[in-house]
């Protein structure tokens, strides 16, 4: 397998279009990046057959309410990002913003050995700053396009509090092998912090449990959780998405690179192109 530098992945993976990311075709190389949407919608159109409607109503919000990943085709794929494929949000135009999940006190956080544990929403904010919102759009893939993400997706009717979380395990050896991503949806009980502090190191560790079923070290992990309460007569809905996908055109800073963090990228974005 051809080895590729950042760079160079950076410079390929180029959307045909000049505002509009597009969904990765299948071969070369590509961009990913984080969200959790969240949704709680009147049901009006379920019945004694069917939620359907409903159900989808949910989904269809959810895929508005973090980085805009509406309109979309979204077609399902496994969870992992190659030596072909970079991390919008790491491994460019990263973003530091948050430091650990506030949920993880010390005693938590040594508990994993020494990991390096990273607040996804590090990576969900650099996504909506690319994709931007369903009110201010910035760089959204192409309404109507197919786009492989590596997706979980849960309804649920109230009362109920339902939660999406993600952990990403960035390898040693970024050429040889690949970031893994877990995906869970559920539903807590009461919504105590012991419960969300359960799925998050559950999450965690799912990803040594993947390190070790393919002897693939997974020295650094982001993880991420959100929750939504569900009230009576009212469809829940909670999404975690990774989409692949080609980058628009007009988001390079320069004709083929991007800047190493996100702050210079969206000063970039305001300064003339060279």
């Amino acid at each position: 397998m051809e080895s590729k530098r950042i760079s160079d992945i950076v410079r390929e993976a180029k959307s045909p279009y000049g505002d509009y990311c597009f969904g990765y075709p299948g071969i070369g190389t590509y961009f990913t990046c984080f969200l959790i949407g969240k949704s709680s919608v009147p049901i009006k159109f379920s019945h004694a057959g069917s939620t359907n409607l409903d159900e989808i109503d949910a989904f269809d919000m959810s895929e508005t309410s973090d980085a805009y990943v509406g309109q979309i085709n979204m077609v399902t794929a496994s969870s992992f990002c190659g030596p072909h494929g970079v991390i919008w949000g790491h491994d460019v135009v990263r973003n530091d913003s948050h430091s650990i999940l506030d949920l993880l006190d010390q005693s938590d956080i040594n508990e994993f050995h020494g990991l390096q544990i990273h607040h996804g929403k590090n990576l969900r904010e650099a996504a909506r700053a690319l994709f931007g919102t369903v009110d201010n759009p910035q760089f959204p893939l192409l309404p109507g396009s197919h786009v492989f993400t590596a997706n979980k997706f849960l309804s649920m009717q109230g009362p109920a509090v339902i939660y999406g979380a993600f952990a990403v395990g960035i390898p040693e050896n970024r050429q040889k092998s690949a970031c893994v991503f877990m995906e869970d949806v559920g539903f807590l009980k009461d919504n105590s912090r012991e419960e969300q502090i359960t799925v998050v190191k559950n999450a965690v560790r799912s990803v040594q449990k993947i390190a070790r079923n393919q002897k693939i070290a997974y020295p650094t992990v982001y993880v991420d959780i959100e929750t939504q309460l569900v009230e009576k007569d009212e469809m829940g809905g909670i999404l975690v998405a990774s989409p692949y996908f080609l980058l628009a055109q007009n988001a390079y800073v320069n004709s083929d690179s991007l800047p190493d963090t996100l702050v210079e990228w969206k000063e970039g974005l305001d300064s003339p192109k060279k």
